[in-house]
């Protein structure tokens, strides 16, 4: 009985010190997203420190970037992700003592929770030892699959010694839904950590799709002096038996596209038909977030919309990019296309009427301008290509 006692306490104590170590994870996060932003600018805020209009001009997309890019990565409510982006924000630039103080409070609350949660999971191993818990479960297999809707299109490099090779590394095991896998890492190992958000950043510019489907997780490194093993746990939006219902679904409504099409044809094709059988919905049966719940429930928000008008135009053979941004003060996620050689927006999320209205579709977001589109969306225009028309 006794052991039954200390095994209902290490789970509760458990609990309790995985909470504490999610509020650690989160703030890791937001700390090492801010300061990836904030790098570049050093010296332009340096240059506007007694000028505050111009210090907010230029901190204000960095925080609404990161909010964006870290919402659908943690799990808390906006309000609290504000309120945490904002004090970090404020912390990294006060000056450098601030932001070297902050760097080493943020790894020993990280370090602290992983230290209070191995010694919970240990002495829970401990008391379920001693109450023999498989007498009354019996023994489980778990297998994870690692096959994947994009895994044939990457390969992983041979030997990894730059950011872009730990880029490819990341995108090939991310491509397979591998929730756990090591990389070894044999290039110059003095900042490793720049060099890991280095290898995030070209991920994100060049595998939008793979990043996106990911919802962070752990990673830790061992550097060995002349070279680096990293371990990596990462968590998705989608299993990899959705990834292949999503690779046939998309094969199949191309096929199912008019033969002879043009590239404009098949952009308003591409845009009708997620229109006309999506209706927005947060609250969606599988995750509002991904193509999945676009194709297969009929609903989901921007960045399933926007991540399904990627894959089919893709697929149709029309270059496409994928933007994240707001719409007023929401977080928000278009697409730009290319057209005859010119960029231009497509927001079908805002070509969908709210409240679904069946057999109804928008046009007032369909191939548009970064001048139209500035009225009620913004983004990072310098880090997508330049749309200066609407298309006639």
């Amino acid at each position: 009985m006794n052991g039954i006692m200390y095994l209902m306490i290490m789970l509760v104590a458990g609990g309790a010190f995985f909470l504490l170590f999610q509020n650690s994870r989160n703030r890791l996060l937001v700390h090492l997203a801010l300061r990836r932003k904030l790098r570049p600018m050093r010296h332009e805020l340096d240059r506007c420190k007694h000028n505050p209009a111009q210090q907010f001009e230029l901190l204000d997309p960095i925080y609404r970037g990161v909010l964006f890019q870290l919402y659908p990565k943690v799990k808390m409510e906006r309000s609290k992700l504000d309120e945490l982006v904002n004090d970090e924000l404020n912390r990294l630039i006060k000056n450098k003592r601030s932001s070297l103080w902050s760097s080493i409070v943020v790894t020993g609350r990280g370090v602290l929770a992983l230290i209070m949660l191995s010694m919970s999971v240990v002495s829970g191993y401990v008391a379920y030892s001693e109450t023999d818990m498989t007498s009354w479960f019996g023994p489980k297999h778990v297998v994870s699959e690692t096959t994947a809707l994009l895994g044939d299109t990457f390969e992983l490099p041979r030997q990894i010694t730059s950011s872009e090779e730990l880029g490819m590394a990341l995108a090939y095991h991310m491509s397979r839904f591998d929730e756990s896998f090591q990389i070894r890492y044999v290039g110059k190992t003095n900042d490793f950590d720049e060099t890991m958000e280095s290898a995030w950043d070209w991920l994100e510019a060049n595998h939008i799709y793979v990043f996106r489907l990911s919802r962070g997780g752990e990673s830790q490194y061992r550097d060995h002096g002349g070279y680096v093993d990293l371990d990596m746990k990462l968590a998705y939006d989608m299993t990899t038996e959705e990834s292949h219902q999503i690779a046939a679904r998309v094969e199949r409504i191309i096929q199912e596209m008019p033969i002879g099409l043009n590239d404009y044809e098949k952009v308003k094709y591409v845009n009708d038909f997620v229109v006309l059988n999506t209706a927005y919905n947060l609250d969606s049966t599988a995750n509002p977030y991904t193509p999945y719940s676009i194709l297969f429930n009929g609903e989901g928000v921007c960045e399933g919309y926007a991540l399904t008008t990627l894959l089919l135009l893709e697929a149709a053979g029309v270059e496409t990019r994928y933007i994240s941004g707001e719409a007023g003060t929401e977080l928000h996620a278009w697409n730009l296309v290319k057209l005859d050689g010119d960029w231009y927006h497509l927001d079908t999320t805002w070509n969908d009427p709210v409240p679904n209205r069946p057999g109804e579709v928008g046009y007032d977001y369909f191939l548009v301008s970064d001048a139209t589109l500035r009225a009620d969306h913004t983004w990072e225009e310098g880090k997508y290509p330049v749309a200066s028309n609407n298309y006639h």
